[in-house]
């Protein structure tokens, strides 16, 4: 349909903003996430989780990320690459995922068509008790990408930021914790971008088995509203349940 309608003119909020703070949680005590993988599990509560998101939404401010500038992640299914998700949104810009155990061809792919400033990526993986780095993919990304100028990797296999050799000029890459660093203190209240409803937070693929992936645009409203569609009436979620999403 073009034009396409706009729904809920004059309305303002953030993704972000409404994922954080769910109307039953008091104090912030209760669990938002329980990261469970082949090495780890850790239980992250909702204070927790917004003291995370904070740190690195400051972070991100500190390397000029703000509203509609595109944020990338190169990562596993952890509690890591959700804050980065809700960071990135939080301030208005728009979050795309790629899974590290697809190719380097396929995430440049992909990237190349929206030219992200920042890239969030894993070290490597482990999967069936062994463990792969993905660090080599990571600085084929980055070489071929030239307008991602910062790079933030994970510790998940302790390969490090160290094995990501870069070429590209004006790239600065950082371990998770030296990049929220430079954000300095989560004090005060942390901010939300206040947007129109369908400001965009998403961007998805399609599979490009019929050509060249083509870019998915997904808006706040609609994706709160599928969510809340799926989970309520598709799935009788209520507060205190525990969701198992099994993924990479």
């Amino acid at each position: 349909m073009f034009p396409r309608p706009r729904f809920f003119e004059g309305a303002k909020l953030n993704f972000a903003e409404n994922l954080l703070y769910p109307t039953c949680d008091v104090d912030g005590s209760s669990i938002a996430i329980v990261e469970a993988t082949e090495t780890r599990r850790e239980n992250v509560t909702w204070k927790q989780l917004r003291e995370r998101v904070h740190t690195c939404q400051l972070a991100l401010k500190s390397a000029g990320i703000g509203k509609n500038d595109r944020v990338a992640g190169y990562v596993g299914n952890h509690v890591n690459g959700v804050v980065a998700m809700l960071a990135a949104t939080s301030l208005g810009a728009l979050y795309t995922a790629l899974s590290p155990d697809n190719g380097s061809e396929m995430a440049k792919a992909r990237l190349a068509q929206i030219t992200p400033k920042i890239l969030f990526a894993d070290d490597g993986q482990f999967y069936n008790g062994k463990r792969f780095e993905t660090v080599s993919k990571v600085a084929e990304v980055l070489n071929e990408i030239d307008s991602i100028k910062t790079a933030v990797i994970f510790n998940v296999v302790g390969a490090g930021k160290e094995k990501v050799n870069v070429s590209q000029q004006g790239c600065e890459i950082y371990a998770y914790e030296e990049f929220c660093a430079k954000g300095g203190n989560a004090t005060g209240k942390m901010q939300f971008e206040q947007l129109e409803a369908d400001h965009p937070v998403y961007i998805l693929y399609s599979s490009g088995t019929t050509g060249a992936p083509k870019c998915i645009v997904h808006g706040a409203i609609g994706t709160l509203l599928q969510h809340k569609k799926e989970h309520v009436l598709h799935c009788s979620i209520v507060p205190g349940d525990r969701v198992f999403y099994y993924t990479t």
